[in-house]
């Protein structure tokens, strides 16, 4: 799609949008009370009010849909362990457009129907694998939807049924290149050729680690369930440049997380998303929490002409502030993995104290790195293998005393 054409798309599909979600969602009326919605375009709608995770918590089950329960074919549930739940409600026509953006995906990484796609994120409240799946089932793909954990039989699956792509969190090919060597096989002799990893932020320095491991292409896939799902919001550029945000489907923002002052690119902010194509539960300027920047509005290299966004670096609600210096756990992960450390555990208090599975040989070295590129001097604990918890889902790797 040509920038025309995009530019042309948001500003109509903005214009409907906002129009159906006032007409439909009490939510959104008051919201928008006192606002000529017909002067909002694109370009000035910041001038609208933000919708927050709480807004959405005090709007269970359905306060917040603009179609009756009749057409609601399915929900999903927001990631979060605690508060009230994150419900996301779906028409038919939601279902397909989260297929249609995961069939993008597909279309850049050259999947096809002849490859033997294993998906191992859960099926349940949590959208993690459904959005592959039904992607997956549209090109007539070998579906392997084993879900998430029994590491072992992930194993056997993949080299008797030949899996060509791996569906996972980000972390979790590193549990199953470390399960493959106790079985006797490296990783790089499962047949995996390309990998989609999401749901959690991870480094360049890890991606390289993996594709060592197993000989392997992979491809960031960011989503979000508020959204629609993995895989909806866009997907990593060919030339693994940044992510493409899919803008004929959402108007994606980068704001102070303070102040929620609009940022320009190049600013890392908070990512804000409006949902310009969706029917049952369309959200407006929608804090993510999640953390990037705008890298470019102009056609890439590679020739889409979508807006281009950093990969996601954390989220808001993950920054650790100490001593005066602010970071993310993926700060601290990009230099570990540089050193091939894969498996960590930061633990956050009056100090900062990082667990890891390595040698005593090199701490002199992530001492160094860890003062010079965070600014923290942090107590570092090596451990033997195997000792930190494996997670087969999202890794928790921040735990705050």
């Amino acid at each position: 799609m040509k920038r025309q054409k995009i530019e042309e798309v948001k500003r109509k599909r903005l214009k409907y949008t906002l129009k159906y979600v006032y007409e439909n969602c009490e939510f959104y009326r008051r919201q928008f009370s006192g606002i000529d919605l017909d002067k909002i375009t694109p370009e000035t709608i910041s001038k609208l009010p933000f919708t927050t995770k709480r807004d959405l918590r005090n709007a269970y089950p359905l306060k917040m849909s603009c179609v009756p329960k009749e057409k609601i074919v399915r929900i999903q549930m927001s990631g979060g362990t605690t508060g009230q739940p994150v419900i996301v409600p779906y028409t038919r026509k939601d279902v397909e457009q989260w297929k249609e953006m995961v069939l993008r995906a597909f279309q850049i990484a050259g999947i096809s129907s002849k490859d033997v796609i294993q998906i191992t994120p859960a099926f349940g409240l949590w959208n993690g694998g459904f959005g592959f799946h039904f992607a997956a089932d549209a090109i007539n793909a070998f579906v392997i939807p084993i879900g998430a954990g029994n590491t072992r039989n992930q194993i056997r699956f993949m080299l008797d049924f030949g899996t060509t792509v791996l569906c996972a969190t980000a972390s979790y090919p590193l549990r199953i290149a470390e399960v493959a060597e106790e079985l006797g096989y490296k990783p790089s002799d499962l047949p995996v050729e390309k990998m989609l990893l999401g749901a959690e932020p991870w480094s360049e320095e890890l991606r390289k680690r993996i594709e060592e491991l197993f000989e392997a292409r992979t491809y960031d896939i960011p989503g979000l369930t508020e959204m629609g799902g993995v895989g909806t919001v866009g997907f990593e550029c060919p030339l693994r440049k940044g992510l493409h945000m899919w803008e004929d489907n959402y108007i994606v923002e980068v704001v102070d997380p303070k102040t929620g002052e609009t940022l320009g690119e190049g600013e890392e902010g908070e990512i804000v998303y409006t949902a310009i194509n969706r029917e049952a539960m369309p959200l407006i300027r929608y804090r993510s929490g999640e953390v990037s920047e705008i890298v470019a509005i102009e056609r890439c290299e590679c020739g889409i002409e979508h807006m281009t966004l950093k990969r996601i670096k954390g989220r808001t609600d993950d920054m650790i502030i100490h001593s005066g210096a602010k970071f993310y756990p993926s700060d601290v992960e990009r230099i570990l993995a540089s050193y091939g450390i894969t498996q960590y555990k930061i633990e956050v208090g009056s100090e900062i104290r990082i667990l890891l599975e390595g040698e005593n040989s090199i701490l002199p070295k992530l001492s160094k790195d860890f003062r010079e590129f965070i600014g923290i001097n942090p107590e570092l604990v090596v451990l033997s293998k195997g000792t930190l918890e494996r997670f087969e889902g999202k890794a928790r790797r921040l735990v705050r005393l």
